[in-house]
């Protein structure tokens, strides 16, 4: 039987006297289980006749999101008929972890561990380093075996057997181990960077930077790395290139560890495109900010024409066309084609200056 937490003890005793405090409990966490998120201020929760009878995958077909007022329910990749609609429990972030998060997750929210296609048997895409053998391959863990964890710390089990794409080296359970340390190490790194008052330390973000470029290759750790680093450089003065470095190993990261439609992977291809529009800081602003760390980079108005295209495409179709993650995108994929015009105009008009001058 369901044991009565303080909060059903409460509602029996001031609303419904007659009312048994264990039912009344059951009857919460039904509603927990299956509510959505509908206002952040003030907090606010909906349940939905269909949505909340819909199945969890971290795969899902379908994605739901708020036109408004509204609960809407769109497709995300082809359903055909007599498939069960799924959606995911997960926010869209999540669904990028690896699958021992995922499953860890969904079990401290929803009471259950995950046996979806994505974490049950197979290579786990979002766990994958560097091969220990060439160096230059990829080798995946293995997702975790069904049933319990102890905790949502990946497994070094889960990487002892695991083949090089290329080479076909075979990491063996003293590598996994020593993978799984490094993970480890990057974990504590990560936290202590979230839990940081200011900005990283150089020191650590270096160290930060070279644990992933010697061992992650297509890592969501690694991948957290990236997003601080990339939040880091664009605030330092001379770090425009290392800003868009960090944000480009972001996308190829999103697009490779999920095999369907992810916001994320948009989210970062917009990212990216803000930061091609900037101009770096003059050479010699440069020198009197700090040490001039690499070339100006220049405005790159037509890859982040690009960039906002592909991430309109996503949300497009994930969202519909009049979500706000579309028409600000819209705005901006104007406003970089209108940048691109001018770029166009101005380098033909140098071009016949030097002409002139020659």
């Amino acid at each position: 039987a369901t044991e009565p937490s303080s909060a059903a003890e409460i509602l029996v005793r001031e609303l419904v006297p007659g009312a048994q405090p264990a039912v009344l409990e059951q009857l919460i966490q039904i509603w927990v289980l299956n509510c959505f998120e509908f206002s952040d201020k003030p907090q606010g929760y909906s349940t939905y006749f269909f949505s909340s009878f819909m199945s969890h995958s971290c795969l899902p077909n379908a994605v739901w999101y708020y036109a408004k007022s509204d609960h809407a329910l769109r497709a995300r990749r082809d359903i055909k008929v007599g498939d069960e609609v799924c959606i995911s429990y997960l926010t869209e972030q999540e669904l990028v972890q690896s699958a021992s998060v995922r499953r860890w997750d969904l079990h401290e929210t929803k009471h259950f561990w995950c046996n979806c296609e994505r974490c049950e048997g197979g290579e786990d895409l979002s766990r994958g380093f560097a091969c220990p053998g060439c160096k230059t391959g990829k080798v995946f863990s293995q997702t975790p075996s069904v049933g319990s964890a102890k905790s949502s710390m990946p497994l070094a089990s889960d990487l002892v057997g695991a083949t090089c794409s290329s080479c076909g080296h075979v990491v063996t359970k003293k590598t996994a181990k020593r993978l799984s340390g490094c993970e480890q190490r990057l974990k504590a790194i990560l936290d202590g960077n979230k839990a940081r008052d200011g900005p990283i330390p150089p020191k650590v973000a270096a160290e930060m930077e070279d644990l992933i470029d010697s061992t992650f290759v297509q890592h969501a750790w690694a991948d957290l790395g990236w997003e601080q680093l990339a939040e880091q450089y664009a605030e330092e003065a001379g770090r425009g290139g290392d800003q868009r470095r960090m944000l480009k190993r972001r996308c190829n990261f999103l697009g490779a560890a999920y095999t369907g439609l992810s916001a994320p992977h948009a989210w970062a291809m917009e990212a990216l495109a803000d930061a091609l529009r900037v101009q770096g800081a003059p050479a010699h602003v440069q020198k009197k900010r700090g040490k001039v760390w690499q070339p100006v980079p220049k405005p790159d108005p037509q890859e982040a024409s690009e960039l906002y295209s592909q991430a309109l495409e996503i949300l497009r179709t994930m969202f519909g066309e009049e979500h706000e993650y579309v028409t600000g995108l819209h705005i901006k994929l104007l406003e970089a084609k209108k940048e691109m015009e001018v770029q166009l105009l101005e380098e033909e008009a140098q071009s016949a200056l030097n002409a002139t001058a020659a």
